[in-house]
């Protein structure tokens, strides 16, 4: 196991955010003081099945692991936002870990997923390992680089099944691609 740093791209809803009680509308209004109970948004919003398998990819990686948000919610909060709210919701681990490029960029041309992080990539990859943890609506555009060994995020990759999210059989396959050099 290398012991360089490895990259692993976050998206949210559908992965860690059910959406079963609150979703990311329920954390800006509790962000800015219009929910009525913002202490049950942020204990509810993001799943204890999901933080725990994201937990054990974590201590898997032993502090070898950034994150970098692949979510929608980067168009709603600014880092120091979304910081508070992972901290609150049982994801501190993440937001003390973000990488200093934190987030992909919003708005690629064909408005794809995959290409917003193969622009990140492009842009600030220095060789590290990486995955990619999305869902299968917002992530329909990484179906193609599932089913073709040819394509270079191949095997680094796990769709959530959606209102499901991150499960532990997710674990090994993410933890194996972190641990692949890119280029294996």
């Amino acid at each position: 196991m290398s012991t360089e740093t490895a990259i692993l791209f976050l998206d949210i809803d559908d992965v860690v955010c059910l959406n079963r009680t609150h979703g990311g509308n329920d954390v800006i209004e509790a962000l800015h003081g219009r929910h009525a109970d913002p202490a049950e948004v942020f204990t509810k919003v993001f799943d204890r099945c999901a933080i725990e398998s994201l937990e054990r990819i974590h201590h898997g990686m032993q502090g070898r692991l950034r994150y970098v948000i692949s979510s929608t919610w980067r168009e709603f909060f600014d880092r120091q936002q979304l910081s508070h709210v992972l901290e609150r919701g049982g994801l501190g681990f993440v937001a003390t870990s973000f990488h200093e490029a934190w987030c992909t960029p919003c708005g690629s041309v064909r408005g794809l997923r995959v290409d917003e992080v193969a622009a990140w990539l492009d842009r600030f990859h220095r060789g590290e390992s990486f995955a990619i943890v999305d869902d299968m609506f917002s992530g329909e555009s990484f179906k193609p680089a599932v089913a073709s060994p040819l394509h270079p995020f191949h095997q680094r990759i796990v769709l959530c099944d959606e209102w499901v999210g991150l499960l532990p059989e997710h674990v090994e396959p993410l933890l194996q691609a972190l641990r692949r050099p890119v280029g294996a």
